[in-house]
């Protein structure tokens, strides 16, 4: 596949209006398209190729190799000599996916942001498709979602993506008056990004706590809604899932959008750390509980950050029940052999007791010792949390 194309001198302005109702110096949105590698060597030159032949040009990009020990190295050096704009980060130690993306989200400075898999391709029309969705959106949803190809040894064997195929079969996700096509500059978007695509975006609310997305490559962020989640101190550790986490952490509080058209291809070659094939129903393309499976830690990870970070999401009552039911739909089981049953048994549970002090001052101790009596915690434990912080006042 040939992605030679328009965008080459990628700007991080962008495109000026052109609109002469509209100031001269503002600028389409920057995306920063963060590319995360380890051992794709031999894919990463097309997939930088394919960020390149964008139509649409206001694009940074960003390379963050995870320690490689394979031809990578040189195919950086090429990268960097075609494209010298391209910023390049060489890791000494592999420490995972989330690390990675963290690094390179902190050297980013885009409104929206990509995390890209180096064994993917974006096709051409992916970046402005994503901005011209947000923009035309009447919801301000914290990122969207584009179906995919799925490619196995280079052929292309399905045009869609399973968990977003059974959320559109559903007939959810369709609302009156929710879209709204941008037009604020003269000569972008082009007029044949908008034929139909109003019917092709459906809206994923918040509190949405199942899988209907596509992985990592097909979702674009909000900047600040991933800072709402990404000063986790835990999340580094997280080795991989790293879309689970923000995919379900902004999508469960701010919702989404998915986008029924194909932006990008996902490759299959036998060395995916998750998906094994294209998929198939009623199989499962992964093995549950294996190297690639941390969906738990993910789930665990928000629920730690909404909690330890509730005064961030709770500024009134209606933002507090909002956080509530996400705990419900988001609870999993702890995966720590040596913590008591009833904490095994929820997380929610457990993090409540963890950071309690930080939860009670919003919520108040009677408000959090119910939820907590509700998720399983044993009455001699409500019991004890609050009584040292309060037998230290007293003194």
């Amino acid at each position: 596949m040939n992605f030679s194309g328009p965008a080459d001198g990628l700007s991080k302005t962008g495109p000026r209006l052109c609109d002469e109702t509209l100031p001269p110096n503002f600028h389409l949105p920057l995306v920063s398209i963060i590319v995360i590698n380890y051992n794709y060597g031999r894919y990463l030159e097309e997939a930088v190729e394919s960020i390149f032949a964008q139509t649409y040009s206001a694009i940074e990009c960003i390379i963050v190799d995870n320690a490689s020990t394979d031809e990578t190295p040189a195919v950086l050096a090429t990268i960097a000599e075609r494209h010298p704009q391209v910023i390049i980060i060489r890791r000494e130690t592999n420490k995972g996916q989330t690390a990675a993306s963290l690094e390179g989200f902190a050297r980013s400075s885009g409104q929206y942001v990509i995390f890209f898999d180096a064994d993917d391709l974006l096709l051409p029309h992916c970046v402005e498709t994503h901005v011209y969705v947000h923009l035309s959106s009447r919801i301000h949803i914290g990122f969207t979602a584009g179906d995919m190809l799925q490619a196995h040894n280079g052929n292309i064997v399905l045009s869609t993506g399973e968990a977003m195929n059974n959320y559109i079969r559903s007939g959810r996700g369709r609302r009156p008056n929710n879209w709204r096509p941008y037009r604020g500059h003269a000569n972008w978007p082009p007029a044949s990004i908008g034929q139909n695509l109003s019917a092709k975006a459906l809206y994923v609310p918040p509190l949405c706590t199942q899988w209907v997305w596509t992985p990592t490559s097909g979702l674009c962020y909000r900047r600040d809604a991933i800072l709402l989640f990404s000063d986790n101190p835990r999340l580094p550790h997280l080795w991989t899932a790293t879309d689970m986490y923000l995919a379900h952490g902004i999508g469960g509080w701010c919702g989404s959008v998915l986008i029924d058209e194909p932006l990008f291809i996902y490759r299959m070659h036998g060395s995916n750390l998750f998906s094994q094939t294209a998929q198939l129903h009623h199989a499962l393309n992964y093995k549950p509980g294996g190297d690639g499976d941390y969906i738990s830690q993910a789930k665990a990870l928000i629920i730690d950050q909404l909690i330890h970070r509730c005064a961030r999401f709770t500024p009134n009552l209606l933002f507090k029940l909002h956080l509530i039911g996400l705990l419900f739909g988001l609870d999993t089981k702890e995966t720590d052999p040596d913590l008591p049953r009833w904490a095994k048994r929820s997380c929610t549970a457990h993090r409540l007791v963890m950071h309690f002090d930080h939860f009670a001052a919003q919520f108040g101790e009677p408000t959090t010792k119910l939820l907590m009596l509700l998720f399983g915690v044993p009455w001699q434990v409500i019991w004890r949390c609050g009584r040292g912080a309060r037998s230290a006042h007293n003194t």
